[in-house]
């Protein structure tokens, strides 16, 4: 294991989960000024985390050519009646107007933008994340001499950074199943990108992911 190597992950880490739960616990600023944050952040890490690496942004980010397409679009397409599944399985154990409360109060959405906000969910945030923890932090974490920890590291990083946004809607016992979840999924997501030899294949699992998530949105936005 090369420490040396391993400063650079471990640094974009810390700083990005630093900047974004400051961001969000501090100075909780609408969803549309957090998405500008983000997006500055892991651009600007991510160029000069590659730079430091000596390896282009493409190559950094694993953003190649999928194998097998078809195949992942198929399981793309059966991840929504999973997740959907997973809502109204658990549906009883959430506070859905807190959470509505929540989307509609600190991140200020509306009827009339949440559509748009929940499609650059789908398309762009998913994308954003994917290029920094599947592809460039687990990556970077691998050349450090991390092979199997790295993946781990990168889910645990990912799944902290999800809990800053969603632990005022969640009970302690939620609050830890969710910490589970989101870990699982990075692995899962992980593997996706492994097994298909790129950020493209885990970048479009995540966006149907997310489209099912953001389904359950707009019913508590429209609806509830």
């Amino acid at each position: 294991m090369s420490l040396k190597k391993l400063a650079m992950p471990l640094a974009a880490a810390v700083i990005f989960l630093f900047c974004m739960i400051l961001t969000e616990q501090t100075f909780a600023p609408p969803y549309a000024v957090k998405s500008a944050v983000k997006l500055v952040l892991i651009v600007l890490l991510i160029c000069i985390g590659t730079k430091l690496a000596g390896v282009s942004i493409k190559d950094g980010i694993r953003f190649h050519k999928m194998q097998r397409p078809a195949l992942l679009i198929a399981l793309s397409i059966a991840v929504i009646p999973v997740v959907l599944l997973g809502f109204f399985l658990l549906r009883n154990q959430l506070d859905l107007p807190a959470i509505r409360e929540g989307l509609m109060a600190k991140e200020q959405l509306t009827k009339q933008n949440c559509l748009f906000v929940f499609a650059y969910i789908a398309l762009c945030n998913s994308f954003l994340e994917e290029a920094f923890f599947r592809g460039f932090l687990t990556e970077r974490f691998r050349e450090a001499g991390l092979k199997k920890y790295g993946s781990w590291l990168s889910a645990l990083c990912f799944a902290l950074y999800h809990i800053g946004i969603v632990d005022s809607w969640l009970s302690p016992p939620m609050l830890i199943l969710c910490i589970v979840m989101l870990f699982n999924a990075a692995l899962f997501l992980q593997w996706i990108c492994d097994r298909f030899g790129s950020v493209r294949a885990s970048w479009l699992v995540h966006g149907c992911a997310n489209l099912a998530i953001n389904s359950v949105g707009i019913l508590l936005i429209y609806f509830l």
